[in-house]
């Protein structure tokens, strides 16, 4: 967990990186060009006033040897040395005197190339300035007369765009600044995000893992209503089913050792007491054995049917057949048994489309829902078969006149070995497997089951229509 979290601030740290780093250098560079042309703009303005004050003074004041005087006193208050250049590049005006002997001449691109000789203790230095940009303007003497070009030297030599240079290492020093004042708090947002994500995400390991070692009461907080809280809901769903099936599987082993219990023990003692010469092995005994390894037969056929379907393996053998005529056969199987309880079968289906089925399999449907019905309906009552259609699906429907099904039993009538009855009496209830092979079957028909209680029981199921 720790992993996925520092990868998680490493992709944020990355991603504010680049994006931090391309605006840094885009502003970078946008700051340093609009502030040179800035600073350009602004020295041209500035030499061309001092050129327009410089021919002013020359106009006013007509002496010979006030030129260079003039230029010293412009140069005092700049704090800076002036040069005025002739057309031929030779030096006619400098603000100190070892400036007159300056060589001028055009340097690299449109910048301009001033070599001048300067003496310092017992040596003489050979200085050049690189002018970059126009820190030059013309001046024009009595009359307009163009006198010459005034330039205007950087305050210590070097590049006339010192001013720049520091402004752009300024900025750059407060851009990185900012960069580690944003990227810090990225980092902690980042951070606090993880812990966000990664909180719930290690809760549901924890939970998997308690899970994993059986404990199915494993639940996880699910308050959220982004992803991790849509997992957590699905996680405690999950564990809720695996605890309910949990709670099914030990219900049908007890089940299942409770419905082979008691015809073992019948077939046990009677076996047993006819060894013992207490019971004499008439027709009747054998009978009687008979019954009891007939009702295993079929709780071990039953089994098996529930089996094949849960697996979706369940052998169907489909062919078109009328959904009247498979009541009707139905209905008549009951007959007898119906006349000797005092009940009333009705078949009122009707005409309705053809189903593309497996006759035998619903046959058992419908004989599994009138015995059912049968078990819970008193002398003197009447069981109903209805049905409707609509344009895909038939559904039929099993109504008894019976007590019909308490609410809190609805749920659960089509699970196995589900009684309502708690004394597990067969005349009550039977193995409890007989609504569990109808919901196979008809799901295995692509059908659904329901059951309701209408004044009565309501048992029903819907088949596919034959195309």
């Amino acid at each position: 967990m720790r992993s996925l979290r520092f990868r998680l601030i490493a992709v944020a740290g990355l991603a504010i990186l680049v994006a931090l780093g391309a605006v840094a250098l885009l502003s970078r560079q946008a700051a340093r060009t609009e502030f040179r042309s800035y600073v350009v703009r602004d020295r041209a303005e500035h030499v061309r006033s001092l050129a327009d004050a410089l021919g002013a003074r020359l106009a006013s004041e007509q002496h010979a040897g006030g030129l260079d005087s003039m230029l010293a006193d412009q140069a005092r208050r700049e704090g800076r040395d002036l040069l005025l250049v002739g057309a031929d590049g030779r030096v006619i005006g400098a603000s100190r005197p070892e400036l007159r002997a300056a060589q001028v001449r055009p340097g690299p691109g449109s910048a301009m190339e001033i070599e001048q000789r300067e003496r310092r203790g017992a040596s003489t230095l050979r200085l050049r300035t690189i002018l970059r940009g126009p820190p030059e303007a013309e001046v024009r003497g009595p009359g307009g007369v163009r006198l010459g070009t005034l330039v205007l030297l950087p305050p210590s030599g070097g590049d006339s765009l010192q001013g720049p240079v520091a402004f752009g290492l300024g900025f750059d020093l407060r851009l990185l600044l900012a960069a580690l004042a944003a990227g810090a708090v990225a980092i902690a947002l980042a951070w606090a995000l993880s812990r966000r994500i990664l909180e719930p995400v290690e809760a549901l390991t924890q939970a998997a893992r308690r899970l994993g070692k059986g404990d199915l009461s494993s639940r996880v907080p699910a308050g959220g209503v982004d992803e991790i809280g849509e997992l957590s809901r699905a996680f405690n769903a999950m564990a809720q089913d695996l605890a309910h099936q949990e709670s099914l599987r030990r219900t049908m082993v007890s089940d299942v050792a409770h419905e082979l219990r008691t015809p073992l023990t019948n077939l046990r003692c009677q076996i047993e007491a006819l060894e013992d010469g207490l019971l004499p092995a008439s027709p009747e005994t054998v009978r009687s054995l008979r019954e009891e390894v007939m009702l295993l037969s079929r709780l071990v056929e039953d089994l098996q049917t529930l089996s094949v379907a849960d697996a979706g393996r369940l052998a169907l053998d489909r062919a078109e057949a009328s959904v009247s005529d498979l009541v009707e056969g139905a209905i008549e199987s009951f007959r007898g048994a119906a006349a000797e309880r005092r009940l009333t079968l009705r078949n009122q289906v009707g005409e309705l489309p053809r189903v593309q089925v497996d006759a035998t399999r619903i046959g058992q449907v419908l004989r599994n829902l009138l015995t059912n019905a049968m078990t819970h309906t008193p002398a003197g009552g009447t069981i109903t078969v209805l049905g409707t259609a609509d344009s895909e699906f038939v559904t039929v429907m099993v109504r008894d006149d019976g007590p019909g099904i308490a609410a809190e039993h609805l749920p659960h009538v089509f699970e196995r070995f589900y009684r309502a009855d708690p004394s597990r009496a067969r005349a009550t209830g039977g193995a409890g497997l007989g609504l569990a092979i109808v919901q196979g079957i008809v799901r295995a028909h692509g059908g659904v089951v329901a059951a309701a209680s209408e004044g009565g029981a309501v048992l029903r199921f819907t088949l596919p229509i034959a195309r």
